[in-house]
């Protein structure tokens, strides 16, 4: 009995190592390449990839002016942006799904598989795609077809490294990830905004964390009533059962924010990014929502 105990043993590390994720450098040593920026490039513009991942099966179009389309296997569709970089990285924009995330990936060919794998930025493998020529899905027509806006950052930052130095009476430049626009900003704020990233049940009545970096925070429980959150970035954030009685959240960034059993009640947010955020069973009486972006928000079936 021992030994067929043994063997069974062995038959399960086997089926487990064989279908444990690959890395590229495992991907390397089978004989994939990783593939340079101009080759992403000809194997990508104006044709299809069709792509696999744990989280994702479906076929993305991508358009050589930097745009794509994508619908997968539950005919479900968006719409992004795409681009390289000189670290030879596809990166990908999808306007709803990861919540509109930038993820970067190397891309490794295997001739001999006929496919694509891609490799997050820790080396782990996420999708496997095959290259499909052409349009076949009909998603260019989902494109939008406006012209996008030049981009003229270059042009400035090199016409101001030429100009005469500002003097030293010139304003700062402001951070957008901690705010110091007043005299009466002091190390205990700045502190009190970095401690905000992790502190469920807090009491932070009150308190000024305009602009604050708060990607991920967890506030579960935390009290928030009458805090200042204007421009605050609170992506993906937890504030289940936050008390959020007259926060200010004009502008704030919250896609993907789980706001279930929030208390909203009197908050204004007017301006604010709600997109994918979860407010089930949030209470949102007298709660001002002007101008905000409620696409796909859950549990919010209509705005006061």
């Amino acid at each position: 009995m021992k030994y067929v105990l043994r063997f069974l043993v062995f038959v399960m590390l086997l089926i487990l190592t064989n279908c444990s994720p690959i890395t590229s450098k495992q991907a390397v040593k089978q004989e994939s390449t990783q593939l340079k920026a101009e080759q992403i490039f000809e194997i990508v513009a104006d044709n299809s990839l069709v792509m696999s991942a744990y989280d994702f099966s479906g076929t993305v179009y991508f358009d050589r002016n930097g745009q794509l389309a994508a619908v997968d296997n539950e005919k479900q569709r968006d719409v992004g942006k795409w681009d390289l970089t000189d670290e030879n990285q596809l990166c990908l924009k999808f306007r709803l799904w990861y919540y509109s995330d930038i993820k970067c990936y190397t891309v490794y060919d295997n001739p001999q598989a006929d496919r694509l794998t891609f490799f997050t930025t820790n080396g782990a493998a996420y999708y496997t795609a095959k290259q499909v020529g052409g349009d076949p899905e009909s998603l260019a027509s989902k494109l939008e077809k406006a012209s996008p806006p030049r981009s003229v950052r270059r042009q400035i930052a090199s016409q101001q490294s030429e100009s005469p130095s500002p003097s030293s009476t010139s304003e700062p430049p402001r951070s957008r990830d901690v705010v110091i626009n007043s005299s009466l900003e002091n190390d205990s704020d700045l502190t009190a905004k970095r401690l905000a990233g992790n502190c469920p049940g807090c009491n932070m009545t009150g308190m000024d964390l305009r602009e604050a970096s708060l990607i991920k925070a967890n506030l579960e429980g935390a009290d928030l009533s009458g805090a200042d959150l204007r421009y605050a970035n609170l992506r993906r954030a937890n504030l289940s059962g936050a008390n959020l009685q007259n926060a200010r959240l004009n502008h704030a960034n919250l896609p993907g924010a789980n706001l279930t059993g929030a208390d909203l009640q009197g908050a204004d947010l007017s301006g604010a990014n709600l997109l994918l955020a979860n407010l089930t069973d949030a209470d949102v009486s007298g709660a001002n929502f002007t101008n905000a972006n409620l696409e796909k928000t859950i549990g919010l079936e209509s705005t006061p």
